[in-house]
């Protein structure tokens, strides 16, 4: 049999390398949500998070329900809103937004179904009532007409409020947000031809927009207006650990340090991928510590890297549950970042953040709330998964792992040594 030239084994080595998976490693919860009678059970889609900028700890989850609109919940898992005006397929929040008298707020953005739109909110930590109200009220929604599936807010190049909406039959509209007396108005900047998204994400430092389009993969586009509309597979369904794709989250460890998680609700796990390299790092599950209740068919993820008081000093983790047991229906599942990075060998960035920072001065966490110093390797927290420190090209590349390039480097030398014997 012909013996392959040390090229050719290069390749083949380097392609089984980055294949290989590894088993998701599991993740205690620490909090889980508890849902009122009025927002029944299994009918989360999404799940946003406002932080509050005077008060960290006094921070909200904003969940979209599919029979009965938002609520929020505060950080120790209790319900303290409602606003069921009509269903919400989805939610998302960004800092920023002008109010009356020179203030601002967090604007948060709701796609309704029933109202066919997109329906705009604010959230106040001035406001009674959980802070959640509804911005022009008598005013139809964004778009009138058009259902949406997802939605997430993000801040253009140029400083401007934009909106993605991923349409409910296929394909993604970006918007143009501008702050009007006492509303918003939205103008359509460019439609792109995707797939179903169920789930998007920009990331700013790149200006990358990542979309889970439904039976496909992940896919990358450019965030900007003029980015054209052609995008790339980052990775294909089978490829990268993934069997399913749902919503995506970006832990922003610094400004171009970090990672993106993105659900895998077919194998009930979250898959992290390097934000430099888009490499695949591993996976991880959710679960109860020393108990049964872990999150299954998530529909919603958060990943923050800020302090949220003493309960998350270190950033936090939110996973839609689809089957909890707790709460005999669905609900949401909390911990620090910090155990979602002790749980990989070696862990994975953990990030610091002042309490005010990355906030957009109001809460909003859209696309600058994971800005942070990274911290130091030592005992427990090496760096891990970050890249170097120069290269910021964003490429689509995979990552080989160490174990992967010392076996290469062995084979290597012994298909030469072979070669000297004979």
């Amino acid at each position: 049999m012909r013996n392959l030239s040390l090229p050719a084994l290069t390749a083949v080595l380097v392609s089984t390398a980055a294949g290989a998976q590894t088993a998701p490693v599991q993740v205690p919860y620490t909090v889980q949500t508890q849902p009122g009678a009025r927002s029944g059970g299994g009918t989360v889609n999404d799940v946003a998070l406002w932080v509050d900028p005077a008060n960290p700890a006094a921070s909200r989850l904003i969940t979209a329900d599919q029979n009965n609109g938002l609520f929020t919940y505060a950080l120790d898992g209790g319900e303290v809103q409602a606003v069921t005006e009509g269903t919400s397929a989805s939610v998302d929040v960004l800092g920023g937004f002008p109010l009356a008298g020179g203030r601002s707020a967090a604007l948060v953005l709701s796609a309704n179904p029933t109202l066919t739109g997109l329906v705009p909110y604010v959230m106040d930590s001035a406001a009674d009532g959980g802070g959640l109200t509804r911005l022009s009220p008598t005013a139809a929604p964004l778009d009138v007409g058009v259902s949406y599936g997802t939605v997430r807010l993000v801040r253009g190049a140029d400083g401007t409020l934009q909106a993605f909406g991923g349409l409910a039959a296929g394909g993604i509209r970006q918007f143009a947000l501008t702050p009007t007396d006492g509303g918003v108005s939205a103008t359509p900047l460019r439609d792109i031809p995707a797939g179903t998204a169920l789930g998007m994400v920009v990331d700013p430092a790149y200006r990358a927009l990542y979309v889970s389009q439904q039976g496909q993969g992940l896919y990358r586009y450019g965030a900007d207006a003029d980015a054209g509309t052609a995008g790339t597979q980052v990775v294909g369904l089978g490829d990268g650990g993934l069997t399913s794709v749902g919503r995506i989250a970006l832990y922003e460890a610094s400004g171009v340090d970090g990672y993106l998680v993105v659900s895998d609700p077919n194998a009930n796990a979250f898959v992290v991928f390097d934000r430099r390299t888009l490499g695949r790092v591993g996976a991880f599950q959710l679960v109860q510590d020393g108990g049964t209740d872990a999150v299954e068919l998530s529909r919603g993820l958060v990943a923050f890297s800020g302090a949220l008081g003493t309960a998350f000093p270190e950033g936090l983790f939110v996973a839609h549950d689809g089957m909890s047991s707790s709460t005999l229906g669905d609900n949401l599942k909390l911990t620090s970042w910090g155990n979602v990075a002790r749980a990989f060998s070696p862990p994975l960035i953990i990030a610091q953040q002042q309490a005010d920072a990355g906030t957009g001065g109001d809460g909003g966490t859209g696309t600058d709330g994971g800005g942070g110093v990274i911290i130091n390797p030592g005992d427990g927290n090496p760096i891990g998964g970050g890249g170097g420190g120069d290269d910021d090209s964003g490429c689509g590349c995979t990552s080989t792992s160490v174990p992967a390039v010392a076996t290469l480097g062995l084979l290597a030398m012994a298909l030469l040594g072979r070669r000297r014997r004979s």
